[in-house]
């Protein structure tokens, strides 16, 4: 204790190694912090790119690589800023196999198109405010081919009215009922020649639906969906059987194929990066395949879980997140073509 008649020298003197043993334990806490967000970015930035792809958890933490790496950003300047270099390069270096591979598509050649079709996906989370907003996206875009998920019942009249004038410019499609308020709508400028209809056997009632069209005279199959979330071993089952049932289909075909909907998989996940492998769909990298949707009312955690992907003959040549409607997902909008040849000299 110390001795309020001691000299002011003595005071200042008791107090240095109490203020000094407090700087240290300070040190030691944020050395003991940054070593273990280090640890906790490492399965969402580059392991997760050798973990199990058909982990529950690893879908989880792989959702939320964008937010990993802008938290290893922070950390390295923030590491920087203090001199504490070592630790510093340690998170630049979590972002170097992401980098790479966007360095990489970035400087992929050009390739020339010719248009095949519009596209437009949207879970709509059974509001009906974001099917009038949809409705008038529609109107604005003018798609070719249309997927809505978690179509609502019951329509008030208005709105009702506001889609069925929407939907008179597409002449074929379907309304197909799934679980209650989660109905499904199709639209397309192009005939429907066959469909096909898929449910898991984890949990039937949210079908996937494989359709042939007619696009000018050639072959297209879509593939539409509104997968699981995985949020629980049963719902993560049954969301990898129709990601299992599209990669099974697409073997079985040899023309060219689109798929599109709420896949409920992020595009940093490495299920994503095995369906893109094994199905051979154009994505050069993750960021350049997809745009964040979900979940709408909180930006800060947006994830790509709604995608449209090509294959075959054909490539994705604009891909834009729509405007809000209401939904906690955002739409998704993209122009699909076809590669052609550059004429020879």
């Amino acid at each position: 204790m110390l001795d309020p008649n001691a000299p002011e020298s003595s005071i200042i003197a008791a107090q240095a190694p109490a203020s000094a043993a407090s700087r240290a334990w300070r040190t030691r806490l944020a050395a003991l912090a940054g070593y273990s967000l280090l640890l906790v970015l490492v399965p969402l930035l580059p392991a997760r790119r050798v973990l199990p792809v058909d982990a529950l958890w690893v879908d989880v933490v792989s959702s939320f690589a964008i937010q990993g790496a802008v938290v290893a950003l922070i950390a390295a300047g923030v590491l920087a800023w203090r001199r504490r270099l070592l630790r510093a390069i340690a998170f630049v270096l979590l972002l170097a196999p992401d980098a790479a591979t966007e360095f990489r598509a970035a400087f992929a050649p050009a390739v020339t198109t010719a248009p095949v079709a519009r596209v437009y996906t949207a879970n709509l989370g059974q509001r009906a405010d974001a099917v009038r907003a949809t409705a008038a996206q529609l109107l604005e875009y003018s798609p070719d081919l249309v997927w809505l998920s978690e179509f609502p019942d019951g329509l008030p009249d208005d709105v009702a009215a506001e889609f069925a004038a929407v939907e008179e410019a597409y002449p074929f499609g379907l309304a197909w009922p799934a679980a209650t308020g989660r109905s499904l709508r199709f639209l397309s400028r192009f005939p429907l020649r066959a469909r096909e209809e898929f449910n898991a056997d984890q949990a039937p009632g949210r079908p996937a639906l494989r359709l042939l069209l007619d696009v000018r005279g050639a072959p297209l199959v879509v593939l539409a969906l509104h997968a699981h979330p995985p949020t629980s071993p049963w719902s993560h089952a049954a969301r990898n059987e129709a990601l299992a049932w599209v990669e099974e289909s697409l073997r079985r075909v040899d023309t060219d194929v689109v798929l599109l909907g709420d896949l409920n998989t992020s595009a940093f996940s490495p299920r994503f990066a095995k369906l893109v492998r094994d199905v051979g769909f154009e994505c050069p990298s993750p960021m350049r395949c997809s745009v964040p949707t979900w979940p709408a009312q909180v930006p800060p955690l947006l994830t790509p879980i709604d995608h449209v992907l090509a294959g075959g003959s054909l490539v994705v040549t604009k891909r834009i997140r729509g405007d809000a409607t209401g939904s906690d997902h955002f739409p998704v909008i993209a122009e699909i073509g076809r590669p052609v040849s550059a004429p020879k000299d």
